[in-house]
């Protein structure tokens, strides 16, 4: 009697176990190790690709092998549009990119001019529960992507080739022509503070800065102007009109594949290494500044009253004639945040 009992319970076992397989239920072994798929847009010893690695390192250990990481630099894996569509079907597990906004166009919220005017203000401005994360954050998550946080690399300015006198007057007519990225964000702003504008393809920035295509640039921070185009801009502002930042990004898939634990573990060295970002930011902005003048190249910086100035201006002036292409609800909101602020300070 007490074999058939034993074979009984043994066969009744075997039926929930393959039941359980049958139905996708059955729990996953403990030592099953999650992998992860970690694309970057920027080459090996970037500083950027620098952070994926020691993620790697320490979401490894710290979750005792149970995630695999493995990285993907230098835009292995497509650039940063074809990473972000991935991302949303789910067939990318995280990237640390760009974020574009082919899918949404309100995600250009991001690169409104003047969401701040220091590093102060950044790391407010940049870090989990402010307006701006939180509202990012939300518009993310429609296309099926958790933002983990963002990757700060510094402030930007205008890299010329000829100054005008007034440049440190807000709205003013500069009588230079400026190239600025294909987004109405960079070109509005950059019309309302004086500037003439053209749209050049990046690629054919350098030529046509040399040869008098375009008397200048904005779109890029002091180190883009040293690493680039030190050799043709005479030039350069420190006009902080805005950051240049990417997402921490996880596909919604890899996020419900993942145990709370080590969601836990990989959000707060996610944000870890976001925060650091921040003060490598500002290191290096003001390393190439200085880099620039050894080069002979002139530096000049708006003075703080210059910069509130020039940030009233698009908060006041630029921001409400982006109604149409992020939408008036975000403007709204927005500006309702920004005069909130205000008042408190």
């Amino acid at each position: 009697m007490k074999i058939i009992k034993h074979v009984r319970k043994i066969l009744s076992t075997t039926t929930v176990a393959s039941a359980l397989l049958l139905l996708g239920t059955a729990p996953i072994h403990a030592a099953e190790s999650v992998r992860i798929n970690f694309a970057g847009m920027f080459s090996p010893g970037h500083p950027v690709t620098n952070a994926q690695m020691n993620f790697k390192k320490e979401v490894e250990e710290a979750t005792e092998g149970r995630v695999k990481v493995r990285v993907f630099p230098a835009n292995q894996l497509g650039d940063y549009t074809q990473v972000f569509e991935e991302l949303s079907r789910g067939t990318m597990d995280m990237g640390l990119i760009n974020i574009p906004s082919q899918f949404d166009p309100r995600l250009e919220v991001m690169y409104l001019h003047y969401l701040a005017t220091n590093y102060a203000e950044v790391r407010e401005t940049y870090s989990p529960g402010s307006y701006l994360f939180t509202t990012m954050e939300g518009l993310i998550s429609e296309q099926k992507i958790k933002l983990l946080g963002f990757e700060v690399d510094g402030f930007g300015g205008f890299g010329l080739t000829k100054l005008p006198e007034n440049i440190g007057n807000a709205g003013s007519s500069k009588n230079i022509l400026l190239r600025v990225p294909p987004m109405d964000i960079f070109k509005t702003a950059a019309e309302d503070q004086g500037f003439q504008t053209v749209s050049v393809p990046f690629a054919e920035l350098y030529t046509s800065l040399q040869t008098g295509v375009a008397d200048g640039w904005s779109g890029g921070s002091s180190t883009l102007n040293y690493l680039q185009f030190r050799d043709v801009i005479k030039y350069f502002v420190v006009s902080n009109n805005f950051i240049d930042a990417y997402g921490w990004l996880a596909s919604d898939k890899l996020w419900k594949k993942l145990s709370a634990k080590d969601r836990h573990i990989i959000q707060e060295i996610a944000l870890k290494y976001a925060s650091q970002s921040i003060d490598v930011a500002e290191e290096n902005d003001l390393k190439h500044q200085k880099l620039l003048k050894d080069k002979g190249v002139t530096v000049i910086k708006l003075s703080d009253e210059e910069l509130q100035l020039w940030a009233k201006q698009a908060r006041e002036e630029t921001w409400p004639k982006l109604r149409s292409r992020l939408t008036p609800e975000l403007i709204d909101s927005i500006q309702k945040a920004y005069q909130a602020k205000t008042v408190e300070n």
